[in-house]
């Protein structure tokens, strides 16, 4: 009797492990069968500072999290936060302007990731330009900025980092910006780098890899490269960051963490990737720029990744610095009140 009922217990417990099993191996099928998450995210420009982007994008992190990202380029930063305001993507890449501005006009944004810690726009300027204004590649920085005068230097679109970075260098070097240095809108990368070439402008400042590409063909020279840190100014400096409605991340936190974790994943891959890895993703995008060319301009941009993708009150202080001297902002924002490392996979310091 004993054996009987020790018997039917055993098949009782195997019944309801059988049953368990099936339970979840059915929930982990229907798991895998749910349809990916779409989001959309836009940028600025198409550009090398987004290289986490595009990792987590074709090495399949975003599909990890189940997530299918659709990343949308607006030719310019400024339209991309505004998609991002108007609910039309969920998560924006882009400079620290609008966060700045957005907090002193009442309407706070949250930044929940940084992809860059150094400015990551370079200025070059057209071969011939250079040589009558005597400036050379082993000038001091603050020489050079001086020399600017009765230039015309090229952004991407007025108020956009590319184009008030200019503002900036002028106004350090005691010119007036629109009088001494004429600062113009010209558009994309091709457009920039053509514009420098036919000496339209005299500079044009952008992402990598344009300024290299344009230094590569013989007709520029770089005028600053910050991934050197030739402008002490820019060496900690919350460059490119992810935007999100504050509202959003507070309804959506788990998604937050999903593109995060997917982005310090991305981050990881390109801290130990093999440049030949790295050449698999980069051609995908830049076909057209030549290998060593894609090389260096990655090397440029790794060295201002922060791994963690954590923000730090430094470098938030130092964009707010750089947005007063170029009269964006009033006064110091508040590190709490617009930056959010919670959404991290990791601990920031």
């Amino acid at each position: 009797m004993k054996n009987w009922r020790t018997n039917k217990i055993l098949s009782s417990v195997a019944a309801a492990a059988l049953a368990c099993g099936l339970t979840l191996g059915s929930t982990q099928a229907l798991a895998q069968a749910k349809p990916a998450q779409k989001l959309r995210m836009a940028i600025p420009v198409p550009a090398l500072v987004f290289y986490p982007i595009y990792v987590a994008q074709d090495k399949g992190f975003f599909a990890e999290e189940g997530i299918e990202m659709e990343v949308i380029s607006t030719q310019g930063d400024g339209p991309d936060v505004d998609a991002l305001i108007a609910g039309s993507v969920q998560f924006t890449a882009s400079t620290p302007n609008r966060l700045m501005t957005a907090y002193e006009q009442g309407k706070p944004l949250k930044a929940v990731m940084s992809m860059s810690n150094k400015m990551g726009i370079h200025c070059f300027m057209n071969k011939e330009s250079a040589e009558k204004a005597g400036i050379k590649p082993d000038m001091p920085f603050n020489e050079k900025i001086k020399r600017l005068k009765g230039m015309t230097v090229g952004g991407t679109r007025p108020g956009a980092f590319s184009f008030v970075i200019a503002v900036d260098y002028a106004k350090r070097a005691g010119l007036v910006p629109q009088k001494d240095v004429k600062i113009v809108g010209i558009g994309g990368g091709a457009q920039m780098l053509a514009a420098v070439e036919n000496k339209q402008v005299d500079a044009g400042c952008f992402a990598s890899p344009i300024v290299e590409l344009a230094v590569s063909r013989g007709k520029s020279v770089w005028f600053v490269n910050n991934a050197l840190n030739e402008d002490k100014a820019f060496s900690d400096f919350l460059f490119e960051l992810v935007y999100v409605l504050p509202e959003y991340a507070k309804q959506n936190p788990e998604t937050v963490r999903k593109v995060l974790r997917a982005l310090v994943k991305g981050n990881e891959w390109i801290m130990n990737a093999t440049p030949q890895q790295h050449l698999e993703v980069l051609k995908k995008r830049f076909e057209a720029v030549d290998t060593k060319v894609l090389l260096d301009s990655m090397a440029n941009v790794r060295a201002a990744i922060v791994p963690s993708g954590c923000i730090s009150p430094r470098s938030l202080q130092a964009a707010a610095d750089f947005m007063k001297r170029v009269d964006q902002l009033k006064k110091d924002v508040p590190f709490s009140a617009v930056v959010d490392n919670s959404f991290l996979p990791g601990p920031c310091k």
